[in-house]
Parts: C-alpha cells; structure tokens; sequence
C-alpha cells in the first residue's frame, strides 16, 4: 500500500535500555492480524476524513509500521509521508522537562530551587515561593499565556523566550504555589528561560545541541513559520471542541475544515508548537531509554507520576493519568505508559511510550482531535492482559 511500510519481524528484539533476555521470553504483544487491523483503521478514518497524518508502532529500535496519510497542504495538492514535519503542539514539554533534569543532573540548579534564583528580574511579590519542580508539575499557579491579554499582540512575531516571559510578568498566581494543580503553558515558558540562564545559551540552541543531535533528531525544531520550511504539514481545523471534552472530528461531508495559519504563534516556544517527524519522535524515545540523554535514575524521577492529571473513569475504562516532569504517566491493566500529547487548531500529536515493553506508539495529525481513535486502538492491544 502506498505509503506504508508494515515490517513483520516480530521474534524477539534488542531493546535498547531494557533487558533484551527478559523481553525474549515474553510473547509478541503485536501480531501480524493485528497490525492489519490497525492499518484498517487508519484506512477507514482517512476515507472518512477523519484522520490525516502519520502513525508509527516500534519496538525497540525496530520500526514494526509506519503509515502516512491525507495531505500536507491542501491548496498544493501536498500529500503527507513518512518524512512530514508535524506541530507537536505540548509535546515540546518532554524536551524541556529533559534539559532541566540534563542541568540537575551536571548540578547547574536543583528542582527544588526556586525560579527567582535564575530568573532575578520576576516580580518576588509574586514569584518568590515558586520552585523548579511546582514549574515542571502545572502546580506553580501560573496561568495560561495564551490566555493574557497582551499574548494577541505578539503571537505573529514572538521568536524569544523573553518575549513570552514578559507579557506575564504582572499576571496574578490562579493559587498558592504547591495547592493544586492547574496545566499551565506559561510555567513552561519560565523552565525555558531558567534553560537560557543557566546554560547561557538560547532554548532552542541547547535543545538542538544536546537533544535533537544526541538522539539524531534531524528533522526536528521551533521552525519559524514565517519563512520556508521543506515538507512542514499545515494544519486544518473542523473548529473549537464541542462541550463535554475532545471528540474525533466529523466525517467527510461535515464542516470544511480551514487551515490554522493565522491562528498558531509565528514560532514554538519551551511550552510546545515545535515540529518534528514521527521517525524523530521515535529516535527520542530510544535515546531517552539508552540512557543518552538522562540517566536511568534521572528519567525514573522525572517520568513517575506526581500529581493527578486526569482521574481515572472507570465507566469510560479511562486509567488515572498522572503529571512528573515533562511527561505524563498512566498504568493500563498494569502496564506502564509515559509519554505526552498536544494539541491545538489543526494539531494533535501522542507520543506512547512502553518502557516495561519496549514498544514506543507515535501519531502525529494535522487534523484536531484524529489520533484518539488510533492510539486507543493500540494502547487495548498492548495493555491486554
């Protein structure tokens, strides 16, 4: 099938960073009957137009299926390939959560220091009491910037961490540090700008520098927007989620989707809006379970579960997902998952990964609200008991 590559080698593999001899042992949790399903799945929602981007099942650093499609760019006729730059919409955090820990770990600061110890300038009255961990963990109090109302009148030419952190600078904290928490991207811009401090370079340089060329990431970075990009997916939106929560978006013969141009900033930030490939997003995922990026200590703290993102609701089968330091983490039939997702008008991106498995689960969409479905589909077949 056009633009599929289904490898079915499915004996045992190295995996990298997990004891090869115990997965040996362990059956095959992908069979070929079910990577068929998968790919008829995706066939359906791209007929439907349901689903439009690229979808990526690996074990260890063995690709198991890869598949594109739907279209880059619309008004081009460009379709979408295994090579598509995607908007990772939040899933930029799991790079930032990694630099930090990178700089803990080279004893450049501590999570439990607090931000004004690198951040001077920040107003103390109300940034004072706020650590590097409540940052990481959403429980900072820190709002949304999308949400200030200065964030309109820089989005088209925002390209500095700076610029973000400054249109914050006089917004109240939604709670005490440490109360509870609440999602918040801003937080995240203030992790970059701790990055910058300390490191003494640019966010983007340092994440390029020690991520994206540790791991090989060559088709990965906040790409700016308003110059010439090779193969960067525009994204297409079917309009602000219904009440009740995210649903998949209508099928063909529903609303025209519009393209998201004008409603994304010019560039990505700390908090998210990056690009990458799913190959990429899958060389991450195998340098970060290597050990060449953190420790294998540093990435046990930073991905175990630390406050209560989403509950768990039985009634949906929905697991408990819970928030550590740039990644999310749920158990499913008692098997381990981290990862993060992302999204935004025209963008939904999920990195799964299964560490206790090996197997590492990528979709990338320029569609809003089309990988649900897909990443549901696999996450029932890996977790079966």
């Amino acid at each position: 099938m056009k633009n599929t590559i289904i490898t079915l080698a499915l004996a045992a593999a190295f995996v990298i960073g997990i004891n090869a001899q115990l997965l040996a042992q362990q059956p095959e949790k992908i069979n070929k009957q079910h990577l068929v399903d998968i790919n008829n799945l995706i066939e359906d929602l791209s007929n439907r137009d349901a689903f439009s981007g690229t979808v990526l099942i690996a074990k260890g650093d063995e690709i198991l299926y890869q598949k594109a499609v739907g279209t880059a760019d619309k008004a081009r006729s460009l379709k979408n390939d295994i090579n598509t730059k995607f908007n990772l919409g939040s899933m930029n955090k799991m790079f930032t959560g990694v630099a930090i820990a990178q700089l803990v770990e080279k004893n450049k600061l501590s999570f439990k220091d607090k931000v004004c110890q690198y951040l001077p300038n920040l107003p103390k009255k109300t940034f004072g009491d706020i650590t590097i961990e409540q940052l990481l963990t959403h429980t900072a109090g820190t709002g949304d910037f999308f949400e200030f109302p200065t964030f309109e009148s820089v989005a088209d030419t925002a390209k500095t961490i700076t610029t973000y952190v400054n249109i914050g600078l006089q917004e109240p904290l939604l709670f005490k540090p440490g109360a509870k928490l609440k999602y918040s991207n801003y937080g995240y811009v203030l992790l970059g700008a701790v990055i910058e401090s300390v490191s003494k370079m640019s966010y983007f340089d340092y994440v390029k520098q020690n991520i994206f060329a540790v791991a090989g990431m060559n088709n990965t970075d906040s790409y700016e927007r308003d110059k010439t990009n090779d193969n960067l997916a525009i994204g297409y939106t079917s309009g602000p989620p219904p009440m009740g929560g995210p649903q998949a978006p209508p099928p063909m013969g529903g609303k025209e989707r519009e393209a998201n141009t004008k409603m994304l900033e010019v560039k990505g930030n700390s908090a998210g809006g990056g690009y990458s490939t799913a190959i990429d997003m899958h060389k991450f995922s195998q340098a970060l379970l290597a050990g060449k990026l953190v420790s294998a200590q540093t990435l046990a703290t930073m991905t175990k579960g630390k406050v209560t993102l989403l509950p768990a609701i039985e009634a949906a089968n929905l697991p408990e997902v819970k928030y550590g330091y740039g990644f999310s983490e749920l158990f499913k039939n008692k098997v381990r998952v981290i990862g993060h997702n992302g999204g935004a008008p025209g963008v939904d991106a999920q990195t799964e990964i299964y560490p206790d498995l090996g197997y590492t689960v990528i979709a990338l969409s320029n569609y809003d609200r089309a990988t649900m479905p897909v990443m549901n589909m696999i996450k029932e077949i890996l977790t079966q008991k």
